[in-house]
């Protein structure tokens, strides 16, 4: 297995433009590249409402604490 990366986030409530909701991650301190240049966010199912989208963002700000990625090496040939 390979090394395990770990980013403190906060998740914000956003809109796409026609106003369905998502939740944004902002990485807390200095960002991390895992991901590449970019954003992550969570996709909500499509009949989220924004008070919805609300409380599971406030959900993730007490319960989450880090996002973390495991990179994984190819098994030895």
């Amino acid at each position: 297995m390979g090394e395990t990366k770990r980013q403190a986030y906060t998740f914000t409530v956003r809109e796409y433009g026609d106003g369905t909701p998502y939740i944004g991650c902002v990485p807390v301190g200095r960002e991390w590249n895992v991901f590449g240049k970019g954003s992550l966010s969570f996709v909500l199912p499509a009949d989220t409402t924004l008070k919805r989208a609300q409380e599971a963002n406030a959900f993730f700000n007490s319960n989450i604490k880090y996002i973390s990625f495991i990179e994984t090496s190819a098994p030895d040939k």
